[in-house]
């Protein structure tokens, strides 16, 4: 699943402009705050309509705070687009990015 960043929906290219290539990347490797926000939310939701969860719970039933141990086990299946100004996008895949608590 691609979570988009950046771009509101009805701005969102509607170009055919392929992603760019990993080692040319132009943005931050750090995750954002609204980016995390993001990611948390969306991987929460999942998680209470039954989801697979990627880490031990061990008693935890708090969905949020199941993907908290997720994003810090770097676990959580998404992928991050980022969009640029020449209508481009990067992809990054969670787990790819550096999270600060």
């Amino acid at each position: 699943m691609i979570v988009e960043s950046g771009v509101p929906e009805g701005d969102r290219p509607r170009t055919g402009k392929a992603a760019k290539a990993n080692e040319v990347r132009v943005t931050t490797p750090y995750m954002t705050k609204y980016e995390r926000a993001r990611v948390l939310g969306t991987r929460a939701l999942q998680i209470s309509m039954n989801a697979p969860v990627l880490v031990p719970v061990e008693g935890e039933s708090d969905p949020l705070e199941i993907a908290l141990k997720e994003l810090a086990a770097k676990k959580i299946p998404l992928v991050i687009r980022r969009y640029l100004p020449d209508n481009s996008f990067e992809d990054w895949k969670v787990e790819e990015l550096i999270v600060q608590e």
